[in-house]
């Protein structure tokens, strides 16, 4: 396979825009803190966006907002981890860094 994009170049366009987010943070009552579950809606939320996009615009223009999408959505699926704890791949415990 070859890809169009390095993967470090990757996580430097998630890290701007995992920046953009936080500085979002205290915009809300929240705070920017919420569930996996709230997570996972906003997420969905832009996915239906993103689909609207791709099934509605042709050309160019529909891989720069699909692509735009997919950046947001990769995005919160970050902020969930960080917030929330992850799972590595094959793993039956959530990690986090906070003590037991």
């Amino acid at each position: 396979m070859t890809n169009v994009l390095a993967r470090t170049t990757v996580y430097d366009v998630l890290n701007g825009e995992r920046d953009y987010q936080d500085s979002l943070s205290g915009t809300s009552e929240t705070d920017g803190h919420h569930t996996y579950a709230e997570f996972l809606l906003y997420m969905d939320d832009y996915v239906q966006q993103a689909k609207r996009v791709a099934s509605t615009t042709w050309g160019p223009a529909a891989k720069l907002k699909t692509l735009d999408m997919i950046r947001k959505v990769t995005a919160l699926g970050v902020a969930c981890m960080e917030q929330n704890g992850a799972v590595a791949r094959g793993g039956d415990a959530v990690i986090t860094d906070q003590p037991n």
